[in-house]
């Protein structure tokens, strides 16, 4: 008898398991059209200073992502020289009809050594990136709501199947002045009382090569930048 309620307990553990491989979409990610997805810091990266990031809700299997907010974190000694701008536009790698609205700058945000601050109050776990010398901006996004995307899951490549329906923000993000810049995507379900974050396996970041002239004077940036990757790995 006992065994046999050990062979149900094991069939009932792997069916569990098999259901939650078959749905491995997250609630949230982000991706870098044209950027790589590296292995060691489980990021998309690109090495540009202009390029289309994507915010990706899993709508249609999750429900509506309520006040969704979007953070880059920099290297606080760059304050002052580095910007980034956001302006919202659509794609043509994936069915997107709907442009998003127009992204809120959050005030007041991101002091060095701060973490991003959850819709239940707990902050963004640091993963190696914030921290002593990381500062960051936010931006609110809005609700998340639409069906009008097929949504698959960003990891490793670029999705070939497309189980559910979401809704896909694309921004045209600009930056200057900045060694790297890493993005985090996070908020909470209709109704819910947890939050919900962008797996950190599907977080972004661009990392853009600076010329050979400037190599010297961001030779510190970059020492920082490696830091950083190392302990985010670790």
């Amino acid at each position: 008898m006992k065994l046999r309620m050990r062979q149900i307990g094991l069939a009932l553990g792997l069916l569990v398991a098999m259901g939650s491989a078959a749905h491995a979409v997250p609630a949230l990610q982000l991706y870098i059209e044209g950027a790589t997805y590296d292995t060691d810091s489980e990021s998309w990266v690109v090495s540009s200073t202009d390029f289309r990031l994507w915010v990706i809700g899993d709508v249609g299997h999750t429900g509506t992502i309520e006040n969704v907010q979007l953070t880059a974190a920099f290297l606080t000694s760059e304050i002052g020289t580095g910007t980034i701008s956001l302006t919202q536009t659509t794609s043509s790698l994936v069915t997107d009809p709907s442009i998003s609205s127009a992204p809120s700058l959050v005030a007041g945000v991101g002091g060095d050594g701060t973490l991003p601050v959850m819709s239940d109050g707990h902050t963004l776990p640091s993963h190696g990136i914030y921290g002593t010398g990381t500062s960051f901006q936010q931006w609110a996004l809005g609700d998340f709501a639409l069906t009008d995307s097929p949504i698959g899951d960003f990891s490793n490549n670029f999705p070939t199947t497309f189980p559910d329906q979401g809704q896909i923000n694309v921004y045209r993000v600009v930056m200057t002045g900045y060694t790297m810049v890493h993005f985090d995507a996070f908020n909470h379900v209709e109704g819910a009382n947890h939050a919900l974050k962008a797996p950190f396996s599907h977080d972004a970041t661009a990392s853009p090569v600076p010329e050979p002239g400037s190599l010297m004077l961001l030779g510190a940036g970059l020492l920082g930048s490696t830091l950083v990757w190392r302990k985010r790995r670790n």
